[in-house]
């Protein structure tokens, strides 16, 4: 008879045992291999976002402000006044620039107050297509408006005024149909009424001025810098700024997530390594007669600690077929609940050969003390319990 054989004898002997330690590391291997699933499509995803994106900048009116304090403590910061808008022929000059070829989107914006269906909301001028392609991540109900008549809203500023797609609101008198409704983003938007950029500036007699530009780049700070001086000399009654992009923002969160699947993984690894070992002690503990029998009949030490270890590397092995499939499927079933993220997960046959050899050795390193244990029996004294 093979060790080999005698390893899976033993196996079948001890089925509850078995079962346990392989419960036990399918659910740590599971976990490890979604946590990490999970991060990798987060990171594919939010670094494709801001590739497509790039860097953004902000081209805004210089503004005068004041501040006033009483005795040293301050009562008004940071107050505007003389506020100003950008000349009309900003956009022009901002595609004029040197490295214009640099620039991807150009999205003028005018923005004000106005009375939307007897609420008072921030009415928003845009250029729909760049504005939609600056915010690829926006979800409508509905469609995009597609002419001067028509309006989008945020979910509140809908919900506020109540009102659905197909319907009418007034805005400072103008009748606008709403085309679309932007689902809920969680930040300013959902506030906003978005109307084609002249119909805001004939409804806030804006002329042909803009309240601000916004401009994405290629990801280069290089080029950003470069930029931002370039249309600092055209336009010197502006001023511009570099802003983080909120898919920047997200990675720093993708970030502090995979730290976490990181340590999570760690205890993980720590705990299954526990459970292997106090297994295998316990396996060993029970065969000492077996193992005394075996060194009585010619069986070298190293002939038990294979078998041992065959035995540690045969469960490892099932269990980290069974973790890693167990481990895909939790993370296709949890994905669709990162919508924002728009994850793709995809079968990675390289992570799961790494996670059949980590597994095994893992189940190798862990039964390394037992095996040892049990090959330095004696087999006088283990005969003793015959």
């Amino acid at each position: 008879m093979q060790l080999k054989d005698i390893a899976l004898k033993n196996l079948q002997r001890r089925k509850s045992k078995m079962l346990f330690l392989v419960f036990g590391m399918v659910f740590g291997i599971a976990t490890i291999v979604s946590l990490f699933t999970l991060t990798t499509a987060m990171e594919k995803s939010v670094n494709k976002r801001i590739q497509e994106a790039g860097l953004k900048l902000v081209v805004v009116p210089k503004t005068d402000t004041a501040s006033f304090s009483v005795g040293g403590i301050p009562v008004v910061s940071g107050v505007s006044y003389n506020t100003k808008d950008l000349a009309a022929g900003t956009v022009d000059e901002i595609r004029s620039v040197q490295n214009a070829d640099k620039i991807k989107v150009v999205a003028p914006k005018v923005m004000g107050t106005a009375i939307v269906s007897g609420k008072r909301a921030l009415l928003v001028g845009v250029d729909f297509p760049a504005e939609l392609e600056i915010k690829s991540w926006w979800e409508i109900t509905g469609s995009k408006p597609q002419n001067s008549g028509q309006a989008m809203l945020g979910s509140n500023v809908a919900a506020k005024i109540g009102v659905s797609v197909g319907q009418t609101v007034d805005v400072n008198g103008r009748k606008l149909t709403v085309a679309g409704i932007l689902h809920e983003t969680g930040r300013d938007e959902d506030g906003i009424v978005f109307v084609h950029l002249k119909t805001a500036q004939e409804i806030l007699d804006k002329g042909g001025k803009y309240s601000f530009v916004e401009i994405t780049t290629v990801k280069d700070d290089a080029v950003a810098a470069s930029l931002s001086g370039e249309i600092a000399q055209k336009l010197p009654d502006s001023r511009i700024r570099i802003v983080k992009e909120a898919a920047e923002a997200r990675q720093e969160l993708v970030e502090r997530f995979g730290k976490f699947s990181l340590v999570v993984s760690l205890v993980m690894v720590v705990v299954a390594a526990l459970i292997i070992t106090t297994t295998m002690m316990a396996s060993v503990n029970e065969r000492t007669r077996e193992i005394g029998i075996f060194r009585a009949i010619g069986f070298r030490k190293t002939h038990i600690t294979r078998i041992i270890l065959m035995e540690a590397s045969i469960v490892s092995g099932i269990s980290g077929i069974l973790g890693y499939l167990a481990g895909m499927g939790l993370a296709l079933v949890v994905a669709p609940l990162f919508d924002s993220f728009k994850l793709a997960v995809s079968w990675n046959p390289f992570l799961g050969a790494a996670v059949l050899s980590g597994a095994i050795i893992l189940g190798v390193l862990a039964s390394l003390y037992p095996a040892s244990k049990a090959a330095k029996l004696d087999p006088a004294e283990a005969l003793r319990f015959i």
